[in-house]
C-alpha cells in the first residue's frame, strides 16, 4: 500500500478567483460548484467580521447573504478581483466598502434578493462564534483568524480524506496530535506499541504527515492568490495569525 504522505504534489490548482468569475460567467452547473466552493470557504470569516463589529446574530446572517449576492453579481467587483492579489483582503475590502455604502437600507427587498447564499440552519454561525477568543477584539482579526482556521481544516480534511483512500484511517486518527497545532502529548513509544509499529517508524509516518500537510497547506493558499509568488507571504501571515 502507498504511503497517502508520499503523495506527489499537485500542479498550482484553480483560483478562487476563477471560481468567483465561474460563477458569473459558466454555466449553471459549473456557477453553482463554484460558488458552493466560494462560500464554504468565506461565509465563517465575513460572519464572524460582521458579529465582532456589532451586529447581531440575524443581521449578520443577512448582511452575509448581502456581501455574497454583490460579489457574485456585481461585474464591476468581479473585474476588479482579477486585478487583485489577495482573495482573503480583497474580500474583506469589499465588506468594509459595502458597510460603508449603508447598503442595508438600499430598497424593501429582502437582504440578498431573496437570494438564500449561505445555509446558516445548517452551518451552526452562531454555535462557531461563541467559542472564539474573548481576547481576539478587532474584527479585522477575527477575520484573519477565521481564514486561517478554514484553510488549515480544508487541509485536514484532504489529508484525512487521503488516508481514508489508502485504507488507514486508524493511523491518521492516532498521529494527528503531531500536527502543527495538535496535542503532541502522547509518547511515541506509546503511540508505536498501539498501532503495532517501531519507534522509528512512528517518527517516520509523523514526518511525511507534517511533509503533506504542508503542502496541502499551501496549495489551499494558492486557490486564494492571483501569483503564485504570493503563497509565501499568505503561509507566513497564516502562521503570524494562529501564533497570536
Amino acid at each position: 500500500m502507498s504511503d497517502p504522505a508520499d503523495k506527489p504534489r499537485s500542479p498550482f490548482p484553480t483560483t478562487h478567483w476563477s471560481l468567483v468569475r465561474r460563477v458569473q460567467r459558466g454555466t449553471p452547473d459549473d456557477a453553482r460548484r463554484a460558488l458552493e466552493d466560494i462560500c464554504k470557504g468565506y461565509w465563517y470569516p465575513i460572519y464572524s467580521y460582521l458579529r465582532r463589529s456589532g451586529h447581531a446574530p440575524t443581521d449578520a446572517e443577512d448582511l452575509t447573504q448581502d456581501f455574497f449576492h454583490r460579489v457574485i453579481e456585481e461585474r464591476s467587483i468581479l473585474s476588479a478581483s482579477e486585478a487583485r492579489g489577495r482573495l482573503r483582503s480583497f474580500l474583506l475590502g469589499v465588506l468594509k466598502r459595502l458597510l460603508s455604502d449603508h447598503f442595508r437600507a438600499l430598497g424593501r427587498e429582502k437582504r440578498g434578493g431573496g437570494r438564500q447564499i449561505v445555509s446558516f440552519d445548517e452551518a451552526d454561525a452562531e454555535g462557531r462564534y461563541i467559542r472564539e477568543p474573548a481576547d481576539v477584539n478587532s474584527p479585522d482579526a477575527l477575520y484573519d483568524r477565521a481564514w486561517a482556521e478554514g484553510v488549515l481544516n480544508a487541509a485536514m480534511e484532504k489529508l484525512r480524506d487521503e488516508f481514508v483512500k489508502a485504507d488507514d484511517l486508524p493511523l491518521f486518527d492516532r498521529l494527528k496530535e503531531f500536527l502543527p497545532l495538535g496535542d503532541n502529548a502522547t509518547p511515541y513509544k506509546k503511540v508505536a506499541a498501539l498501532t503495532g509499529l517501531t519507534d522509528g517508524a512512528v517518527r517516520l509516518q509523523v514526518h511525511r504527515m507534517r511533509k503533506r500537510y504542508a503542502r496541502l497547506i499551501e496549495e489551499e493558499i494558492a486557490r486564494t492568490v492571483d501569483d503564485e509568488a504570493d503563497i509565501q507571504a499568505e503561509r507566513e501571515h497564516l502562521l503570524s495569525v494562529m501564533a497570536r
